[in-house]
């Protein structure tokens, strides 16, 4: 670099790092695209949390989900094994009620003709 550069870049660090370059025509003059690039930077910063917010949202009921269908298939095969004839008969067995050992039979009504039907 040289001199007259490495004194403009101080000249210009030191209006920055002393706030000078605010009261210049054209700083006052954007100052409305500022404000609106700061709203805009701020609008992003509160997406970004809300998005994380509902990734973890979903990512628990992802959980929760899981582990219901988890229980879902536990409690369907208690019930198919509970369900089962021989596990029916072995219950009510203890309750004094045996199986049947005899083959259905069906039952044939037979209508007698007359004014009665």
């Amino acid at each position: 670099m040289s001199e007259r550069s490495k004194k403009s870049y101080g000249r210009y660090l030191a209006d920055v790092m002393g706030g000078g370059f605010l009261s210049k025509d054209s700083v006052i003059k954007l100052f409305p695209f500022i404000l609106y690039i700061v709203f805009l930077l701020m609008l992003n910063i509160t997406n970004t949390y809300i998005a994380e917010d509902m990734s973890r949202e979903i990512a628990r009921l992802n959980r929760v989900v899981e582990e219901r269908h988890v229980e879902y298939i536990y409690l369907r095969s208690e019930i198919t094994k509970l369900t089962k004839q021989s596990e029916l008969a072995l219950m009510l067995n203890d309750k004094g009620i045996k199986e049947s050992v005899e083959p259905l039979r069906k039952i044939v009504v037979e209508k007698k003709g007359g004014d009665d039907e």
